[in-house]
């Protein structure tokens, strides 16, 4: 039987459709920004080395030349380097815009390229952070490399003299000429461990041309009084993976609707249900690992800071004391110059070990996977030259 409908009938049943699909259309209608707005209030918290809410994501929109240009007008701190990297990092770039519209569904939080997203803009600012110490450690490395070659060549002068008037022997000189040799030789080491780990951090910030020529701050932040507690590390970790979170889900979901009318299909339950076993024991290992690191590069640095360098000091200027009063030779206290300047390196060396282990554990607890950290290249390249004095 065919039914007929009325003309008005028809009107209003095509504008009840035509209305209900304008609805729906602007209900799924990516929003003016792409989404931006949302994935940026969604990293609150989850980028390193800056207060909360203060990082701005590149949008095709905003001049992001006029905003580095600002950052870079002073030294560049550690806060002006992690907001360089997410504003002007090509590479992020180019993964926002692989991903494109499917970060701006901002109705379903667990949209896997938002979390992708997420988790490439925190990895990102943890590598330049660290970057940015390495840098700095680099710098204030050759600068005492620099002293130390500076007064080597003082003290081979005057032991020069000395031994034409017959006040040292020529062995003595000897010595200091080739304590002032591989003074020179750790110098020039130390530049190009400067310049791999600028170079490294300037290609993290995505600059070059005049913008490459920026100042560093002098120093690394002060070591803090105490480390963080974190007893819980494991749960935190675990807690901070959405990734992790949602495929669980998905797989209890899955396990839900799932039939076994097949053996195949509960072997594929099987697997699902061992990856994610598989992951989580794998963030757990590396939660335990990096917070070890962490309070270890803390006590070492500590250590350093509070109880080796001030005695060596103290042995420095006794011996310096006994020298001017002729009860010590100048090879002793040209010896106890080479020690102290491998104290001050060691002392430079475990500071920026304990930021660079500072930056996995705050990456690790805002969700990052750690191995898009372990690949960041340059980040511990910053190598103790001087070594090599160590022996006289």
């Amino acid at each position: 039987m065919i039914v007929l409908i009325s003309p008005k009938a028809l009107r209003l049943t095509l504008t009840s459709l035509f209305l209900a699909t304008a609805a729906g259309a602007a209900l799924t209608a990516p929003p003016p920004d792409g989404g931006l707005a949302d994935l940026q209030a969604s990293m609150q918290g989850l980028i390193i080395g800056i207060q909360p809410g203060t990082a701005v994501l590149p949008r095709p929109t905003l001049d992001t030349a006029e905003e580095v240009r600002a950052l870079l007008q002073k030294p560049l701190s550690a806060d002006a380097a992690v907001r360089i990297a997410v504003l002007n990092n090509p590479d992020l770039q180019v993964a926002m815009g692989a991903a494109g519209s499917s970060i701006s569904d901002a109705v379903r939080s667990d949209n896997p390229a938002k979390l992708k997203m997420r988790q490439a803009i925190t990895v990102l600012s943890a590598r330049a952070y660290k970057a940015w110490v390495s840098a700095v450690a680099a710098e204030q490395s050759a600068q005492l490399l620099e002293e130390a070659k500076n007064t080597l060549e003082t003290t081979t002068d005057l032991t020069r003299r000395m031994t034409q008037v017959g006040n040292v022997s020529k062995l003595t000189q000897a010595r200091a000429q080739l304590a002032l040799s591989e003074a020179a030789v750790a110098w020039a080491r130390s530049r190009s461990s400067a310049l791999a780990a600028r170079e490294n951090l300037t290609v993290v910030l995505g600059l070059w041309g005049a913008q490459a020529r920026y100042q560093l701050e002098a120093g690394l932040p002060a070591l803090p009084m105490q480390a963080i507690e974190v007893p819980d590390v494991e749960a935190l970790a675990l807690r901070a993976r959405a990734d992790l979170r949602v495929a669980r889900a998905q797989w209890q979901l899955k396990q839900g609707q799932a039939k076994f009318s097949h053996a195949d299909d509960l072997w594929d339950a099987v697997g699902d249900a061992a990856s994610v076993r598989s992951t989580a024991v794998k963030l757990r290992s590396q939660a335990r690992e990096v917070y070890f690191a962490y309070r270890t590069a803390f006590d070492i640095a500590r250590h350093l800071q509070v109880e080796v360098l001030p005695l060596r000091t103290f042995v420095h200027d006794e011996l310096v004391l006994r020298y001017n009063g002729m009860l010590t030779s100048i090879f002793d206290v040209l010896v106890d110059s080479q020690a102290r300047t491998l104290t001050s390196q060691a002392a430079v060396m475990a500071h920026r070990d304990f930021w660079l282990a500072h930056a996995d554990l705050q990456a690790l607890l805002a969700g990052a996977p750690m191995d898009g950290l372990k690949s960041a290249a340059g980040e511990s390249a910053v190598a103790a030259p001087g070594a090599a004095s160590a022996s006289h």
